[in-house]
């Protein structure tokens, strides 16, 4: 019994010290790329918008459509906007705060809804940047709605209380 823990000992401490060799010969961290400087940092996540405060600039529903919260945390949150009970969309607000890198697809935008950036987000979505932070997005999760319904809804979203 001795015999084996002193076999075991000798591989656990025969290990540690090939570890602690390998340690030596990796190759030196790269220094992390930094934003240009007329870039925001990024915060935490923790310290973005907290979700419920972005909920309150989501349209109501109107007609044969609802507004049905999903998804909120902090720096985002989610509804599905419902037509007659059938999801016809995902409506979003995500505070980029957090994600710089999201504000990206905006700097080349040519199109605005309601006076604010607007851009495509894949095939299915529209987004707008609301005070150089917050990127509203609507997603079509149907063919018959379309570009244009994505953009009238974002209308619809109370952006002058994001940008402030």
């Amino acid at each position: 019994m001795k015999k084996l823990l002193l076999i075991l000992a000798v591989v656990v401490i025969g290990w540690i010290a090939l570890k602690s060799l390998g340690k030596e010969d990796s190759p030196p961290a790269r220094p992390v790329a930094s934003l240009p400087s007329n870039a925001p940092p990024a915060i935490p996540q923790k310290e973005a918008t907290a979700g419920s405060a972005l909920n309150k600039a989501f349209p109501d529903g109107s007609g044969d459509f609802k507004v049905v919260f999903t998804q909120e945390k902090d720096g985002f949150s989610q509804a599905d906007l419902t037509k007659a009970g059938t999801r016809v969309a995902t409506l979003s607000v995500s505070d980029t705060a957090a994600n710089p890198a999201a504000r990206d697809k905006f700097k080349t935008a040519t199109r605005k809804i309601s006076g604010y950036p607007a851009a495509p987000v894949g095939s299915q979505g529209t987004a707008v940047l609301v005070g150089d932070r917050y990127q509203v997005q609507v997603r079509s999760l149907q063919p018959s709605f379309t570009t244009q319904d994505r953009e009238a809804w974002l209308a619809k979203f109370d952006l002058a209380r994001l940008a402030r």
